[in-house]
């Protein structure tokens, strides 16, 4: 294909393929050594695996993800900022994968807070408000502490966190090979290193679901959600998405519509239920309560509720690319539309879920 001769489709697929071997072949290392480590898992009532898994998939994932995007050698000022972050966030997660206390929800609330800056210091932050820089700084706070939570969260079933950031990281580089293909002389791009990003994160991803799908064998632990949720984030401040700033922040919006619903439809629903009175208690709240395991409740197998979410990732993800190419103001309100009414789907779904969930109690 005569693409392929061309530099950046040529650095995608090596980057991704480099990042698949790397993770596809170093997760059976992984699941020796965090075996004898005895980095387990453990059945719990706030969790939903049945046998205890050894966790911290995600220093393979983080490694791989790595090698893979540093080998072509391209850097620029903000990809130095969102690695810098990424490997930030993997300490803190592995220190919860490993220390028998794990590490305190307030810890990672204030390391995100401090990769958050990192990133500003990298000129990496959302520009909505380009005359009240403060304004600006506060939304890219909230954006990556809330996305990262949200994919915190999602990491709560065999597969679905890796393949959710595989949906995600897909669009993305979907979004990259646009603003590349429209170029007269397919070169370089303002997307190109974030459409390289993309393809590590898919391919490694991809490498390690061969190992976490149903059953999983491994799971990432906090060290890959951490990482991965952050790193996403990261993208989506990052993405050139459309010239109207306010349509601007609803794409990335849709496109990891899903975590960000899940995470504030639990929130919400644990506070009127007064689960988590407190603010302590809703940051450390962990329950088995989000919408993969709220489908189980109303009959779905494990593995159908994983695809299920999969197909919802992916219709909200198609969504904002529709949204990002819209013309006019019809077309945006009508991709926006579409996508509140996937997820007001979903919110029923949940809803029942809950209620019938309450009745069999």
């Amino acid at each position: 294909m005569f693409w392929l001769t061309l530099y950046w489709p040529r650095t995608y697929l090596t980057v991704g393929v480099t990042a698949f071997v790397i993770a596809a072949a170093g997760m059976p290392v992984a699941i020796y050594g965090l075996r004898r480590l005895n980095i387990i898992d453990a059945v719990q009532e706030n969790k939903f695996h049945k046998t205890p898994v050894p966790r911290g998939g995600g220093l393979v994932i983080f490694l791989a993800f790595a090698v893979a995007v540093v080998i072509p050698g391209y850097r620029s000022t903000a990809f130095n900022g969102v690695m810098v972050g990424a490997f930030i966030c993997l300490l803190v997660g592995a220190l919860d994968d490993f220390l028998p206390g794990g590490v305190r929800g307030v810890w990672k609330l204030l390391t995100l807070l401090a990769v958050t800056l990192i990133l500003e210091q990298f000129g990496v932050r959302l520009n909505l408000f380009k005359t009240v820089p403060i304004l600006d700084t506060l939304l890219t706070l909230l954006w990556i502490v809330g996305v990262t939570s949200a994919f915190n969260g999602i990491d709560n079933m065999d597969g679905l966190a890796s393949g959710i950031a595989t949906i995600v990281a897909f669009m993305f580089l979907a979004i990259a090979l646009q603003a590349w293909w429209v170029t007269e002389t397919k070169t370089e791009t303002s997307l190109s290193w974030f459409g390289m990003l993309a393809c590590g994160l898919i391919g490694a991803n991809l490498g390690f679901l061969v190992y976490n799908f149903k059953p999983a064998r491994i799971f990432m632990g906090d060290s890959g959600s951490f990482f991965l949720g952050y790193t996403l984030a990261a993208l989506g401040v990052m993405g050139e998405w459309t010239e109207n700033r306010v349509v601007s922040c609803m794409i990335p919006v849709l496109i990891l519509g899903v975590p960000i619903f899940d995470f504030a439809y639990v929130i919400i629903a644990r506070i009127v239920a007064g689960k988590t009175p407190t603010l302590r208690s809703i940051i450390d709240h962990c329950g088995t309560d989000h919408v993969s395991h709220r489908l189980v409740w109303i009959g779905f197998t494990e593995r159908r509720a994983v695809l299920f979410i999969y197909l919802i990732c992916f219709a909200l993800g198609v969504t904002g690319i529709l949204v990002r190419n819209s013309v006019n103001y019809l077309d945006t309100a009508l991709g926006i539309l579409q996508g509140s009414a996937i997820l007001l789907i979903v919110m029923v779904l949940m809803a029942t879920a809950e209620r019938r969930h309450r009745e069999r109690r």
